[in-house]
């Protein structure tokens, strides 16, 4: 949330208590929060981290991608815009896998419209292997992930035609029915906005997926949005 603010330090005792091997942050800037997350990551072992913040003004979200395992980062043509709200990544696993992370921007005048062509662009014509996209979407199915209709119909925009080019949603495929707002309105209404989407040759690995707002705090007090918890588990 805007950089972590005075949430910095809950959000990073949540995410050792987690204890993920990757680590996926959107909103994430070069102040002083964001980078005293940073750098608590790094001391508890994620010492490979990419991050999309511009030195020229690190008060704008961006993304952060921190691992345990080594990372390769991945420049792709034609890859979504603004580059702060993508990155692609090589996580060198034991089973190596291809992570994409996005922050699809907010509102059709910013680019989101544009943002999604060209991730479908990207999925459709995806040349990597085992791959994961993750991230806040912004968007959701109608009727399914939104307690309010969303009148510009985002899921058959993106989400649809994600699952079209074969990357499956996991949570709805353990939850097909589960209503799980992942960020709430000022007027409470609830949005499913943040989502994985796996590819064929790892949807097969994918061991549970689900929705957590931590035990540091109470939903709201910690982030905005709710973490995603994705687990693979690969045979050996």
């Amino acid at each position: 949330m805007h950089g972590g603010g005075s949430r910095a330090s809950k959000i990073e005792v949540q995410i050792l208590q987690w204890q993920p091997d990757i680590v996926a942050l959107a909103e994430f800037r070069g102040t002083a929060p964001s980078k005293s997350t940073a750098k608590r990551l790094l001391e508890a072992g994620y010492c490979h981290q990419l991050t999309t913040v511009d030195a020229d003004h690190p008060s704008w979200n961006a993304l952060l991608l921190a691992s345990r395992y080594k990372l390769t980062s991945v420049k792709l043509k034609g890859a979504p815009e603004p580059d702060l709200y993508w990155l692609l990544a090589q996580a060198h696993a034991k089973n190596p896998f291809h992570i994409g992370v996005v922050h699809a921007p907010w509102s059709i005048y910013i680019g989101r419209l544009e943002y999604y062509d060209a991730l479908l662009n990207v999925a459709k014509n995806w040349q990597y292997g085992p791959g994961v996209i993750i991230g806040d979407m912004n968007s959701g199915i109608n009727g399914l992930d939104e307690e309010t209709e969303n009148s510009l119909d985002y899921d058959k925009t993106v989400m649809n035609p994600l699952e079209s080019a074969g990357w499956r949603d996991p949570f709805r495929v353990f939850h097909p029915d589960v209503d799980a707002p992942t960020w709430y309105s000022p007027q409470q209404n609830g949005f499913r906005l943040d989502q994985a989407f796996v590819n064929d040759k790892l949807q097969a690995h994918v061991n549970s997926c689900d929705y957590d707002w931590g035990s540091v705090g109470e939903r709201g007090k910690v982030s905005d949005h709710t973490a995603l918890l994705l687990d693979f588990k690969f045979p050996g």
